[in-house]
């Protein structure tokens, strides 16, 4: 029974899904074409032969020439094909760049929030049990800290103390695990704790208020009339509540996270899909972006998805509507 509800589940925000991706590539397929710039002049290039045939002869092969709506069928036509075109800077396929792309950035995303939530879980909790004290104020005051100060100022400042003071870190960089793993994991460290601070912030500040709400409800208040140990009744059972919730946010962030690590991506020189996006924006490529935007949405829908069938695991008592 449980497993046919989570189908009927799926199949009914897959359906959903379908509206919602449509409204994505409709408004990404106009919001490119009313920016300024010409990806036929992009294509040319500065010292490319910019005549009148020429610029016609590329707008030709490009589909360029044909009306908008027409354009925009057939990229969607080739699209549920698996065709995402080739990119107008480098002529190769679009698919195979943010494939690549895609798992430089899952690498740096993985660690970042993996490193955010094993910090934010037991501080969010110390800083709930803990309310109005001298520890509280301090985790309030450093999570607050950490939320308003700005992502690439906290990439210069480690910079500039494990790079250019102690020379511990490489500056900026990426080289892929398989290829040099020691390398990879020391051009990984700072940009991982540059994106995950500001996460471990939100994420503390977020179990803390759950936690509370939680530990004031009248089931704890039953749980304590029992005599359980206020370590059982922290981590198993307040906790788990708290997770329900956590997971939301947790599944949010991390889609988000896909195509908005842009500045980070960019200090570090972390080559990843948010960058790569960005660039092609600049570059006016637009079967990247286009192609780039669609699986971020994409994304999006299915991580959504998976966090809300993973709450009925967590918690049987909810039901998938």
């Amino acid at each position: 029974m449980r497993i046919s509800s989570i189908v009927k589940y799926c199949i009914k925000r897959l359906a959903m899904a379908v509206i919602v991706l449509f409204l994505v590539t409709v408004v990404v397929f106009t919001a490119i074409r009313l920016a300024p710039g010409d990806p036929v002049i992009a294509k040319i290039g500065p010292y490319g032969d910019q005549s009148q045939e020429n610029y016609d002869r590329i707008a030709a092969s490009l589909g360029l020439d044909k009306p908008i709506p027409t354009q925009y069928f057939i990229w969607i036509g080739d699209c549920l094909q698996g065709d995402f075109g080739v990119s107008l800077r480098n002529n190769a396929d679009v698919g195979e760049l943010i494939g690549q792309k895609i798992w430089v950035s899952l690498e740096l995303i993985i660690v970042a929030l993996l490193l955010a939530v094993c910090m934010a879980i037991p501080l969010g909790i110390l800083s709930a049990i803990k309310k109005g004290s001298v520890i509280d104020q301090i985790l309030t005051v450093f999570s607050s800290s950490a939320l308003a100060m700005p992502g690439f100022c906290v990439g210069l400042l480690l910079i500039v103390i494990f790079s250019v003071r102690l020379g511990v870190l490489p500056p900026n960089g990426y080289i892929s695990f398989a290829e040099n793993p020691k390398q990879n994991i020391r051009l990984l460290v700072m940009p991982a704790i540059t994106l995950g601070l500001f996460e471990m912030a939100v994420f503390t500040r977020f179990v803390r208020a759950e936690t509370i709400g939680i530990l004031n409800s009248n089931f704890i208040r039953t749980v304590k009339a029992k005599g359980l140990s206020k370590t059982k009744i922290y981590f198993k059972h307040a906790l788990k509540n708290t997770l329900v919730t956590f997971i939301t946010v947790i599944g949010s962030e991390f889609g988000t996270l896909l195509g908005g690590t842009i500045i980070t991506e960019q200090l570090f020189g972390w080559s990843g899909l948010g960058w790569f996006i960005y660039q092609s924006v600049m570059n006016r490529d637009y079967p990247v972006v286009q192609a780039g935007v669609l699986f971020v949405a994409v994304s999006f829908v299915i991580i959504n998805m998976v966090v809300d069938i993973i709450y009925t695991m967590i918690d049987p008592r909810i039901e998938l509507n």
